[in-house]
């Protein structure tokens, strides 16, 4: 009797407990990830309205300057400038024709005249109109990425590139911070980093 009397109502009471755990931890998780994700899709728009805001820039200048006169040094350096008020992720700025040669340059890399048709970032923004690229190493042997709009057709074609300053990218995103132990990173499609992470692991292919 005295048995019975235990184990009888603790039955119900332990699948009652078992029950409230498990709803318990799947709500807990729900509005954990829930969280996450809102987190995650308002810096991915944040950091697509800065890509996008950087892009309409190019493509301003374009759109009310020519090859022509974007060909002179003088002119392209105050238009750097001038892209520099706007943003400081802004670190050069180059045109370049419809060969992919690189004939004028504002900036501090030794990059006029360098020939980029063979380039996957000249390629895309030739067939696309723009482009936005992964971070790569290029001539300058050091990670950076590019944005690049095209303007013309054919034998006409020219292309305004300007390259961002990864620094810059990489405290923007790293804003997004969960906890004391979170962290947060850009992969591409291939899974390799596109921006720093707190142990500093960017990995970057030549050919990328």
């Amino acid at each position: 009797i005295l048995t019975h009397m235990i184990v009888v109502p603790f039955i119900p009471f332990i699948l009652a407990m078992g029950v409230s755990f498990y709803f318990f931890t799947t709500a807990i998780e729900s509005n954990t990830t829930g969280n996450l994700e809102r987190t995650v899709k308002d810096h991915r728009d944040m950091i697509e309205s800065f890509l996008m805001e950087r892009t309409s820039d190019l493509e301003f200048i374009t759109d009310t300057m020519g090859f022509e006169q974007m060909n002179q040094p003088e002119i392209l350096s105050v238009i750097f400038g001038n892209l520099k008020k706007r943003s400081p992720a802004f670190i050069d700025l180059g045109l370049f024709d419809s060969q992919g040669v690189h004939v004028n340059y504002a900036g501090k890399y030794p990059l006029k005249g360098k020939h980029y048709q063979d380039e996957v970032w000249f390629k895309e923004v030739v067939k696309n109109g723009t482009y936005i690229s992964d971070i790569f190493l290029g001539y300058r042997n050091y990670p950076h990425f590019v944005i690049a709009v095209r303007k013309g057709t054919g034998d006409n074609t020219w292309v305004l590139r300007a390259t961002i300053d990864t620094q810059y990218f990489d405290r923007l995103v790293a804003r997004v911070r969960i906890g004391r132990t979170g962290e947060s990173y850009i992969l591409n499609t291939k899974g390799m980093s596109q921006t720093n992470r707190r142990s500093n692991d960017i990995r970057v292919m030549e050919n990328d």
